[in-house]
């Protein structure tokens, strides 16, 4: 019984303590800063697997919070502020005051050769942290920027990959010169440098929008600069990263193409209804059709399934005084299309070093491979092919045609099928019909008969030396080379797209060569008792000369299609003029382009108010004749940071403050070497007596006339603008609103015939740029558990041409005839046409008004707009521009726990497309958005507004082939989830994330749209001209991709 009383006695005595030891100490306070009592900051316990257990305060910024025990450590943190940590021991209430951390309010943003506090900006700059990037799976960096930043419209002119997107800052400034924006990676300006860097490489990226910010880079910053800055090591252990992910590619959406069989009962129902009588092509294909069936010409064009591959890997450490990054990536990435594939290899070392207190060193080198292969078709040639034909002759077709191996249209011609009138016991007469007459291959036969690859080496490097002369005064050089090799192949088969054809094969290639010298003296001073005057100067001198050279080989004559390589050629076609530079067998060099570049830029504070930047930079170009090389292109800014007045202090709900203004000028040398400079190339002279005889020598063979008085486009730019951080800086709101205007335009202007030249270059024009650009951050919810932040861009801008040489426009066309005009006053480009007004309905209707001869029943009827009683080509309006009203992102970023979600929509509203499918006469009878709804006959007009195919009038002459290509885009869906810490650390990591992405996934667009990729654009042939833009032909479906990766740190 003692025993039994002891045991209880001791249980008793246990519990109480396991109670005492289990018991919850409640811990509370208030959390404040300089203003009061701070609302939403997070109260959490530090333990070995992170923190867990939390509070938030409240409005009076007071918090609760249970701890285990003494030893217990909270941590105290607001965005913006510097985390406070405080063990608890036997404090029962902790009152904390936390600090802003200037580090995190005041970040640095990268400037023209140099770094300047985000707080002390006065230009238009957008940053965007390099880990934003990396969220979606594509293969070029300027894709990932898509919807991302204000001023920033990136266009992915066609889905095949291997092509990079064309990317403007701010709209178009230039009708002849380039309008690409300046890429500079690491400080050097790299061409098409956005597709060379890998994403998971770059630290940030800033583009540096007004000419006030962009002037320190002269003539080459008219249309903006975008800076790309790497990632570089730091000075701790070796920290590796491998990242992987494994995406699945699918055409978004096809055309709703009806096949045959639905051709045919179309054209039964409508002749029912008294239209047309159906067609013998219509009743053969059917027929045939029926016998074997139908082929999807679309997915024929397409792989059944596509992928991308990414593997990269990264170290990065160093010590105190050194510090280097190393990493390499592999790319593999299959179009939707057949034969369209990219390997693209990149390599970067990064390495920094201080040999002493005073002076730094650093190298930086990296190494691009890309291999792409593109299809030698365009998706027209597949969607437009009848479903009838199939890719390769069957039984049944051998038999009727004779013709074995790949099928195609002409093989039809004249065949005969039990489709013609029904004699007298029922039976069907055979008639002679061709379905489908094209002599042409079927698509997929010229696929597999033509090649086309190319490829791209690149090596860019640079060594850099750092002095500091005395405090405050460093001299930094900078020296470097980008190396860039491109060759490319075509190869056709005999008979590759038609009977007759020879094999034939090209081969350019390119070798450029960029060699660059950058030397600036910097110097920083703070003057003043209280250091409240702040002075930065800049100085420098850079120098840059750039080499390339073209070789082109054209070769028939093949002995046999298995041996593909040029040599195996006997006949090499001899360029006709430019030895190499365009089509033909030849090897041509280009002058060698120096442009030197003499800067200096002054940034001035005052009590860290009252900002001005000023600066100027003096350009020498050798495309420019001697008395026209030199240029001054001088900017000025002006900030008020608002908020650091004293009157500001008691107004709690603004943060932050600041407002801008700016002038800058800016120029534009990306034009011809041959625009300035007369230069002769080889070229045959008729001497001697009779027919004479050729005699080698020289001539300019040109076809447009150099002008050796054209001197700089010039664009002055004025930018106002302010920033805006409400409820300590929860929300932050900067807008711009900027106008700007080019002059002395450089255009190749049309001339008489009669001077030998069709086009001579000239200083004629001006144009002007106006927009609006709005940029949106909140901080919507941070705890511990869930954060929430939303960004939102939103980009507007309005060009027009003020002057064009004395003529009131300029009117150009396009591949089908259609117009676009230049016309003073107006947007830059607009196309020009005949405004219609619905269908004929009648041939009383014809009669009855204002028509052109070929004008029938069913065709558009057209506008009568200058109300003279007759329709010419002086009814011809402006119809439109293909330029949208605005563009506009939206992001959002949560976390919960150790998941996060990202998801980006990105939108262009009001954007006019051309769509130049509507000349296939398969296109306006096949697909159901040219077939709904259409005139029939008097009696059933349909909607008034949709002719009978193509009848009438030309229709691509006229406002019909104009869409709406509006559209709202969910570019990218990401989830992730983090591995919790004291797993991964048994797994001797550092982090562990794996992640589902989806590009593309869905599109929301106009109905007035009847394609399948309101981005797609031609810009080849015709569409090089500056003065056309917004057609679209053929364009490959939108493409959709899934992925799935990991990405982890050890």
């Amino acid at each position: 019984m003692k025993l039994l009383k002891t045991n209880l006695l001791m249980t008793m005595i246990a519990l109480c303590f396991s109670v005492t030891v289990n018991a919850q100490i409640v811990i509370h306070g208030t959390v404040t800063d300089t203003e009061g009592p701070l609302m939403g900051a997070t109260v959490a316990v530090k333990g070995s697997t992170g923190n867990t257990a939390g509070a938030i305060t409240d409005m009076d910024g007071k918090y609760s919070i249970e701890v285990k025990s003494k030893k217990t450590i909270l941590v105290f943190s607001y965005i913006g502020y510097t985390d406070q940590v405080v063990t608890v021991g036997d404090k029962k209430k902790i009152d904390v005051r936390l600090e802003m951390n200037h580090t995190q309010l005041d970040e640095t943003v990268v400037i023209g050769y140099g770094v300047q506090q985000k707080s002390h900006l006065t230009g238009s700059i957008s940053k965007l942290d390099g880990g934003s990037l990396t969220k979606a799976p594509v293969s070029d960096v300027t894709q990932a920027l898509q919807g991302m930043m204000t001023g920033l419209t990136v266009s992915n002119e066609t889905s095949e990959v291997g092509v990079t997107p064309s990317i403007r800052v701010r709209g178009t400034g230039s009708i002849s010169a380039e309008s690409s924006p300046l890429v500079i990676i690491d400080g050097f300006p790299v061409k098409g440098g956005l597709s060379q860097v890998n994403a998971a490489d770059i630290k940030s990226v800033e583009i540096l929008k007004d000419a006030a910010s962009a002037a320190i880079y002269g003539s080459r910053a008219a249309n903006g600069v975008i800076l790309i800055t790497t990632k570089q090591g730091t000075p701790e252990q070796p920290r590796y990263k491998f990242n992987f992910y494994q995406g699945f590619k699918y055409a978004y959406q096809l055309h709703d193409m009806m096949t045959s069989t639905d051709w045919f009962n179309l054209m039964q129902q409508e002749e029912a209804l008294g239209c047309r009588p159906v067609m013998a092509q219509a009743r053969s294909a059917a027929y045939l059709e029926s016998l074997y069936g139908a082929t999807d010409w679309q997915k024929e064009g397409l792989n059944d399934v596509a992928t991308m591959t990414n593997v990269q890997f990264s170290v990065s450490g160093g010590k105190k005084d050194t510090k280097y990054f190393v990493s390499a990536a592999y790319m593999k990435d299959q179009g939707i299309m057949r034969s369209n594939t990219l390997d693209k290899v990149n390599f970067r070392a990064k390495l920094d070093t201080r040999f002493s207190k005073s002076v730094g060193f650093g190298v930086n080198f990296s190494g691009t491979y890309k291999r792409a292969e593109r299809p030698r078709n365009n998706f027209i040639d597949f969607y437009r092919t009848p479903s009838f034909l199939p890719v390769y002759h069957n039984d049944i077709t051998t038999a009727l045609t004779g013709y074995s191996g790949f099928a195609r249209g002409s093989h039809f011609n004249n065949i005969e099928t039990p489709t013609g009138e029904v004699d007298e016991e029922g039976n069907p007469l055979t008639e002679k019909t061709s379905p489908f007459s094209s002599a042409n291959n079927n698509p997929r036969s010229v696929m597999a008969n033509t090649m086309r690859w190319s490829e791209d080496f690149q090596g860019l490097g640079n060594l850099y030396l750092t002095v500091e002369l005395a405090k405050g005064l460093t001299f930094k050089t900078s020296n470097g080379f980008n190396v860039r090799f491109s060759p490319s192949y075509t190869y056709g088969n005999k008979n590759a797209t038609k009977d007759g054809e020879a094999s034939r094969a090209t081969y350019f290639s390119n070798l450029y060569i960029d060699l660059l010298t950058e030397n600036t003296l910097s110097y920083h001073l703070n003057l003043g008792s209280q250091k409240q005057h702040s002075i930065d100067a800049l100085l420098g001198y850079t120098a840059e000369r750039t080499r390339v050279q073209r070789v082109a080989e054209t070769a028939t004559g093949f002995a046999t299609d298995n041996i593909k390589t040029l040599n195996a050629a006997t006949i090499f076609e001899l360029a006709t003029s430019g030895n190499g530079d365009k089509a033909g067998t030849g090897t041509f060099r280009y002058p060698d382009v120096v442009l030197e570049s003499y800067l200096g830029r002054v940034n001035y504070s005052y009590l860290n108010r009252y900002l001005m930047s000023a600066s100027l930079s003096l350009d020498r170009s050798s495309l420019f004749a001697k008395g026209n090389r030199n240029a001054w292109f001088p900017s000025v800014s002006l900030g008020w940071r608002v908020s650091e007045e004293p009157f500001m202090k008691s107004i709690e709900a603004i943060s932050n403050l600041k407002l801008r203004a700016s002038y800058g000028m800016t120029g534009n040398n990306q034009i011809s070497y041959k625009a300035a400079l007369e230069v002769l190339n080889s070229a045959n002279y008729v001497l001697g007596t009779g027919n004479g005889s050729l005699t080698n020598g020289v001539a300019n063979t040109s076809s447009t006339l150099a002008n050796s008085n054209i001197t700089w486009e010039k664009t002055n730019e004025f930018n106002f603008g302010f920033d805006l951080g409400l409820f300590r800086n929860r929300i932050n709101l900067s807008l711009d609103a900027y106008y700007s205007e080019t002059k002395a335009l450089l255009f190749a202007q049309p001339t008489q015939s009669f001077t030998g030249y069709s086009n001579y270059w000239n200083n004629i024009g001006r144009v002007s740029n106006k927009g609006v650009e709005i940029q949106i951050d909140t901080y919507n919810i941070r705890t511990r558990n869930f954060s929430w932040e939303t960004n939102f861009n939103f980009s507007l801008s309005r060009n027009k041409l003020l002057e064009i040489g004395g003529e009131s426009q300029i009117i150009s066309q396009g591949e089908r005839n259609e117009c676009y005009i230049a016309k003073v006053g107006s947007p830059l480009i607009q196309y020009f046409g005949y405004k219609t007004q619905g269908v004929w309905k009648s041939q009383e209707e014809i009669d009855a008004n204002p028509h052109f001869a070929d004008d029938i029943p069913g065709g558009l009827r057209i506008v009568d707009t200058d109300n003279n009683g007759m329709l010419d080509a002086n009814d011809r309006v402006p119809l439109g521009n293909p330029y949208p009203d605005f563009t506009w992102g939206l992001t959002n970023n949560l976390r919960y726990k150790n998941f996060d979600f990202s998801i980006l929509i990105q939108g262009v509203q009001g954007i006019t497309v051309f769509n130049g499918d509507v000349f296939y006469n398969e296109t306006v009878r096949y697909n159901k958005a040219y077939t709904k709804n259409r005139w029939i006959s008097p009696e059933h007009p349909g909607d008034g507004k949709t002719p009978y195919e193509k009848s009438g009038h030309n229709l691509l002459l006229t406002d019909y082939p104009l869409q709406n290509a509006s559209y709202a885009c969910l570019r990218n869906l990401t989830i992730g989830y983090t591995m919790p810490k004291d797993i991964v650390k048994k797994m001797h990591l550092n982090d562990l994330r794996f992640y589902l992405s989806g590009n593309n996934l869905l599109y929301i667009w106009s109905g007035d749209y009847r394609g399948i990729n309101p981005e797609s654009r031609f810009t080849t042939g015709p569409y090089t001209n500056t003065l056309i833009d917004g057609y679209q032909r053929g364009g490959f479906p939108l493409t959709s991709t899934i992925s799935v990766g990991f990405d982890v740190n050890f």
